[in-house]
């Protein structure tokens, strides 16, 4: 397997970027027995951002919910996408690693999302299984016309 130093000698397209984001972020995540991760976002009028993110452990018992963890403190070797560039290896936080794999992930598909009447959504996170779901929805304003013609 190709470490992180060793992938960072070479250039990585944007489209590439998620799936290397997701994995060093899910490998992170294991070390601290987190589960689930969600990223929830909300925005319009031009401005919009992650507005929390959530992370919690595995389910006890049938029936029992899954406990809430708090965000770790500790580093996270991920990779990171400059405005309009390819994916650079970096050194970050965990929480800021989940903060640049959010807005990626939305952009990848959704760029612009804050502009207009916005969009709102969550990406979750299933650590173990290595998979994120995004689900977006978009605002948008809608009207009917109706045209009308008399003659004389």
């Amino acid at each position: 397997m190709t470490t992180l130093a060793e992938t960072a000698a070479a250039t990585i397209a944007r489209e590439e970027a998620p799936k290397l984001m997701l994995a060093a972020i899910c490998a992170c995540a294991k070390l601290h027995a987190i589960a689930t991760i969600t990223i929830s976002y909300d925005g319009s009028g031009d401005e919009g951002a992650i507005d929390g993110v959530t992370l919690t452990g595995t389910a006890g018992e049938e029936g029992q919910q899954a406990p809430e963890i708090a965000m770790p403190n500790v580093p996270c070797s991920t990779w990171t996408v400059p405005y309009r560039g390819d994916a650079v290896a970096i050194e970050s936080t965990f929480e800021s690693a989940l903060d640049d794999l959010g807005y990626e992930l939305i952009a990848q598909n959704h760029a612009g999302w804050e502009n207009g009447e916005g969009a709102f959504g969550e990406v979750i996170i299933d650590v173990e299984a290595g998979r994120a779901t995004h689900d977006h929805n978009t605002r948008y304003v809608s009207y009917d016309s109706t045209a009308y013609e008399w003659e004389c």
